[in-house]
């Protein structure tokens, strides 16, 4: 299932004082080493998501802990058989809980910008976005997908994104949701529910 944080960008100081006691030691570490407030909030907002999806599908109550793959993927520390991923924007923050390996990413529509086309897609995916009708959408679209499949193993930028279309075979596993002022990509062996929560929601019940 994939839980979702909206309006992110709107939280501030008092959440992260009202939240501060959900976080396990670990992620509070990792989270006081951002200078920026809202990188602290997102890291924050996304551990609780987990929390929470944890205790709705798997009545996992305690803070969970990560681990870290060769590449940098989290995975869950003392279980097994969970898996799950993360991933924020400015004013969304999103989490994947799944019984088989998985990945997200979330984006808010962003403007195509030449450069980035030119490094990024192939030319068949240039053409497909010059020719939309809302090509700052069909780039998110290609760019979150990408971003998903780099996040498989945690290769992340670490791969040359023109070199990955349509033809790669996880590519056919990837979902995209437009939620139409942002756009998120997952990995799944079929479609998967969403859920939207509220932050009081979400401080309330974890």
């Amino acid at each position: 299932m994939i839980y979702i944080l909206e309006n992110v960008c709107d939280l501030n100081e008092s959440f992260l004082e009202k939240a501060i006691d959900k976080l396990s030691v670990q992620r509070h570490k990792d989270m006081e080493k951002y200078s920026l407030l809202s990188d602290r909030i997102n890291s924050c907002a996304v551990y609780l998501l987990l929390r929470y999806g944890l205790m709705k599908e798997y009545s996992l109550k305690n803070k969970p802990k990560f681990e870290y793959r060769k590449r940098g993927k989290p995975y869950l520390k003392d279980i097994e058989g969970i898996y799950f991923n993360l991933s924020h924007c400015k004013n969304t923050a999103v989490c994947i809980i799944s019984e088989n390996d998985t990945a997200i990413d979330v984006m808010d529509i962003r403007k195509v910008h030449r450069g980035v086309l030119r490094r990024c897609c192939t030319v068949e995916e240039i053409d497909k976005i010059n020719r939309s009708k809302f090509p700052d959408r069909e780039f998110t679209k290609l760019w979150t997908k990408k971003e998903c499949y780099s996040k498989l193993d945690g290769s992340g930028l670490l791969l040359d994104f023109s070199e990955i279309d349509e033809r790669v075979p996880e590519m056919s596993d990837i979902y995209t949701e437009d939620q139409g002022v942002y756009i998120l990509s997952y990995y799944s062996p079929q479609k998967t529910e969403i859920l939207k929560i509220g932050i009081n929601e979400l401080l309330k019940i974890i």
